[in-house]
């Protein structure tokens, strides 16, 4: 069993009540609640955030963020984001260390303000100034709607949550651009909105759990010189490069936030598992079976759950890679792409795949599923989104990897692209033999045939119109090697890593019918019975994931959908016997016998109201 300090939170009616039908704002001041209790629970400290502790990890990988994703989003920002970014300047400014403990504490709600409405990935292009005056202070301005900050969850929901936040601006001293630098202030009380700030709500996202994203704007708002986080003392020497820097911890949430993709395949297979081992059919004998037993059901439910195990071993290599100061920085970014790119896309299949098979019943945000498929379509555009990662350049600061003072780094291609160059590598195939090592080295192959082809070399457009559409492609077949390798010498049982593998293979299908020489046929077949031998261990399985006690859904058993259903609304005859269910030891008492208004009646003017409001006990449901 695994030691999660949420375990029994888990378990409170701060998380056990449900929330679906509350009003939006009471359902964000809940989200908030959930986020303080959390962060309480794991009690990170400046060290924790600051070198990314193993706590640090635990957190982002909590199954209880598959109750309430609104929570987990507050969790990575307040923790990762903001207290991340003070704790990297608190040594030098230990005048922040008050503030820190106060949003480790989340005694405050913490933000970041750093992506402009008008600029999105391009924030280092981002329109906020902060001109130093003569005093040394800095007035703070947004000149323009497209610089107001965008998605940052900065309006008041209630005054036990005032908000500071770190706010990110071009910096100009004696005239001349510093770069982007970050600030710190408080944005509002909890009630009332610091002067010269203006925060407008956002509308809801749809189908996530609703968290009060805004927009920010500053209208030349006083800071004192204290409010800079670094210095001003002399300009950078590459800008480019300093930015990078003050934004490193966006690099850590590529990493960290993706980590939630995880859980989400344990705590979507485990809804779906329950569910369709409780469902049953009746076969042409009269016999009932659960619906698990049909092979559209449990190649799903079977291959997600293989995944989940599968991707926690990636996890844990990756995030060794990232943490190692000896490897190249932009190694170390490039790890953190492919571990978003191959956890966000596998969980968002499997959350779509997992909804579709438990019918109606996966479209009701009460049972988790389609709310943390929603939640993971926020995840996956969050810190750039799959694509434009995949395409954009990882690295933070490409001069990191040159220590040479005279050499002038390569101008910097993009990921995909350095990775075709072979301007630097992940780690070499553990199993070069392997299936899914034969598939990234035969995309790698025919994308450096791309580029040898192309007039114009990588920049000409050629190029890009073989490259940019398989950019995403290449680094999730990276990411896939990966995980198999991770999984392998951890020696995962060998059914699970065998599912994923015939998974995985059947995503590009094409290609090993094409290149490896396959045949459809057997594709098919290696699931197949792969997922034969996953079967009789599930239950196994399920425990070892240890998540049942952060699932609510109420699907999951009789006992739990018999309390869903007595604390829904009700119209008309309150008891009868369709108000109890098995395991709840009470029986119904049989209805009075009504008469049914015939439906010549229905139809004539001669019925009062009076007799339309009675409850039609004998009428049989049309549903």
């Amino acid at each position: 069993m695994i030691q999660r300090p949420t375990r029994e939170l888990a378990q409170t009616a701060l998380f056990t009540q449900r929330s679906e039908d509350l009003p939006i704002a009471d359902r964000v001041r809940l989200s908030y609640q959930r986020a303080r209790a959390i962060g309480r629970a794991y009690a990170l400290t400046a060290e924790d955030v600051l070198f990314l502790s193993p706590k640090f990890w635990a957190l982002h990988t909590d199954p209880i963020a598959g109750i309430d994703g609104a929570a987990a989003t507050l969790l990575t920002i307040q923790y990762n984001l903001c207290a991340g970014t003070l704790a990297t300047h608190v040594h030098e400014q230990p005048e922040l260390a008050p503030l820190l403990q106060r949003v480790l504490d989340f005694d405050v709600s913490g933000q970041f303000c750093l992506t402009e409405v008008g600029h999105g990935l391009d924030v280092i292009h981002m329109e906020t100034t902060a001109t130093q005056l003569p005093d040394g202070s800095f007035e703070l301005h947004t000149p323009v709607g497209s610089a107001a900050k965008f998605m940052p969850p900065t309006s008041p929901v209630s005054p036990g949550f005032p908000c500071v936040s770190v706010v990110f601006a071009h910096t100009y001293v004696n005239g001349e651009d510093h770069g982007v630098k970050p600030f710190v202030f408080q944005l509002h009380d909890g009630q009332i909105v610091t002067p010269g700030v203006s925060i407008k709500l956002l509308p809801s996202r749809g189908g996530s759990r609703p968290v009060n994203h805004s927009l920010t704007y500053f209208n030349r708002v006083r800071l004192p010189p204290t409010a800079l986080l670094g210095n001003v003392d002399k300009k950078p020497r590459d800008i480019r490069a300093a930015f990078f820097r003050n934004i490193y911890r966006v690099a850590v949430g590529t990493i960290a936030l993706s980590s939630l993709g995880m859980l989400s395949l344990q705590v979507a297979s485990y809804i779906a598992a329950r569910y369709s081992l409780r469902r049953t059919v009746v076969d042409p004998s009269g016999v009932p079976r659960p619906i698990l037993e049909f092979h559209t059901q449990k190649t799903p439910i079977l291959t997600a759950l293989a995944q989940s195990f599968v991707l926690h071993e990636m996890h844990e290599q990756c995030v060794a890679w990232f943490c190692d100061p000896s490897l190249d920085p932009r190694v170390r970014h490039a790890v953190a792409t492919v571990h978003k790119v191959a956890m966000i896309q596998t969980a968002q299949e499997a959350n779509f795949a997992l909804g579709d098979r438990c019918g109606a019943q996966g479209l009701f945000e009460a049972n988790q599923l389609s709310a943390m498929h929603s939640d993971m379509r926020g995840i996956a555009i969050a810190e750039g989104d799959l694509l434009g990662i995949s395409i954009r350049t990882c690295c933070p600061d490409p001069t990191l990897s040159c220590p040479t003072a005279n050499v002038r780094p390569a101008r910097p291609a993009g990921l995909a692209s350095e990775l075709i160059l072979g301007r630097y590598a992940i780690e070499p195939p553990r199993y070069p033999d392997s299936l899914l090592a034969r598939h990234e080295a035969g995309l790698f192959a025919e994308l450096r045939a791309a580029l040898r082809a192309a007039p114009g070399g990588h920049r000409g457009a050629a190029y890009g119109r073989a490259l940019l559409p398989r950019a995403m492609p290449l680094v999730h077949a990276i990411g896939q090697r990966v995980a198999y390798d991770a999984a392998r010498v951890a020696a995962l049982d060998a059914p699970l890593l065998a599912l994923f593998e015939a998974a995985a293979v059947l995503q590009d299908e094409a290609w090993y019918v094409e290149c490896a020489g396959a045949r459809r046929a057997a594709l098919r077949a290696a699931e197949a019975d792969a997922v034969e031998a996953v079967l009789p261990h599930l239950e196994e399985y399920l425990e070892r994931m240890d998540v049942e006690p952060y699932i609510v859904a109420p699907i999951v058993s009789d006992k739990r959908w018999t309390q869903f259903v007595g604390g829904l609304t009700t119209f008309g005859e309150a008891r009868g016997v369709w108000a109890v269910g098995p395991g709840t030891g009470e029986e119904a008492e049989a209805p009075a016998p009504v008469t049914a208004l015939a439906p010549a009646a229905l139809l004539s003017s001669d019925v009062s109201m009076a007799s339309m409001r009675e409850p039609h006990r004998g009428v049989r449901s049309m549903l």
